[in-house]
This record gives structure tokens, sequence and C-alpha cells, in this order.
């Protein structure tokens, strides 16, 4: 087993991952439901895991981040990418069961009310997509001039497109 996961690898695996998916494409390595816990994974196996627009589809958030951090090292990487709740993109997939905040793993972070349910992580970064053309000007002037916390008060005004977090897990 490779020490990287690759969560809802899909069909398009890199072959430098251990791939998890609930469907038996080929290249998939793990065939689970990922809302099914424990993964038929050891634990501290991963030093990087990505979850590539996974989240948005899991109910259980809590036992997914729970999972998550009971396979991965002590200082693995968690890179995440879901669609933010102000685009489209987000309300257009009938199997979306959840519409994320820039700021929906901070409950899991130092003093967050999570940290006993999930395990603790720690704010690697996180940032916003708002798509092409003017998109990352947009979110560079947003981000400096009046924090993305504010922006996101009033989000459906100025969509963005996806948003992009790293955690790094603390055992």
């Amino acid at each position: 087993m490779k020490d990287k996961l690759d969560i809802g690898c899909g069909r398009t695996k890199d072959p430098q991952f251990t791939g998890i998916d609930i469907h038996g494409w080929p290249g998939v390595d793990i065939v689970w439901d990922l809302e099914k816990f424990p993964w038929p994974i050891e634990d501290n196996t991963f030093s990087y895991i990505k979850a590539i627009h996974v989240v948005e589809h899991i109910n259980d958030q809590v036992g997914f981040f729970r999972e998550i951090h009971r396979v991965a090292a002590n200082n693995a990487i968690v890179h995440l990418e879901t669609p933010h709740f102000s685009s489209r993109d987000s309300w257009a997939d009938p199997t979306h069961v959840r519409h994320m905040s820039l700021f929906f793993t901070d409950q899991m972070t130092g003093n967050g009310y999570l940290v006993d349910a999930t395990g603790e992580f720690e704010l690697v970064g996180r940032r916003v997509n708002f798509g092409p053309l003017l998109g990352s000007l947009r979110a560079r002037l947003i981000s400096k001039f009046i924090g993305y916390e504010k922006w996101e008060r009033s989000a459906f005004r100025m969509p963005a497109r996806n948003i992009y977090i790293d955690l790094k897990v603390i055992k």
C-alpha cells in the first residue's frame, strides 16, 4: 500500500496513490462505502490524503473525518476540494448532501467542539477559487481587503466556485 490516499479516487486515480471509492472502477484499490465505518485500512497508514469533490457527498461528516484522522499518520497533510456553497456546482448535483463554507473544518481544529469526536486537525491553509479569467484577481482582492469571513456573509452576490483546504493531522 502506498503512503498517499486518494479518497473517492474515481476512474482517474494517480498511480502514486492508494485509491478508495464506492465504485470498483479499474485502478481503484479499495472498493468501499465511505460512510461505512471503520474503513478497511490500518491506523496511521498515510502521510498525505486527498479528497477531491468528495466531502459534499458525505452525510456523516464527523465519522468521515474521524476515519481520515485514524488512517492518517501524525502530521499527515489532508487536502480537500469542494464546491463553495455559493457555487452553482454545489446545488446542481443531486448527489450533493452538503453545501460547504470555507470555514467548515474550523470546529475540528484547536478548541473546536468537534475535536473530541473527529480527532484534531490544524489548519495549514484555505483559499477560494472564483473561476477563470478574473477569478484569481477577485480572490486576492477579497482576501486582502475585506477578508473571506466578511465576503462569505454575502457570498451569493459574488459567488465562488471551489474551496481548497489543507489540514495537518495532530495526534
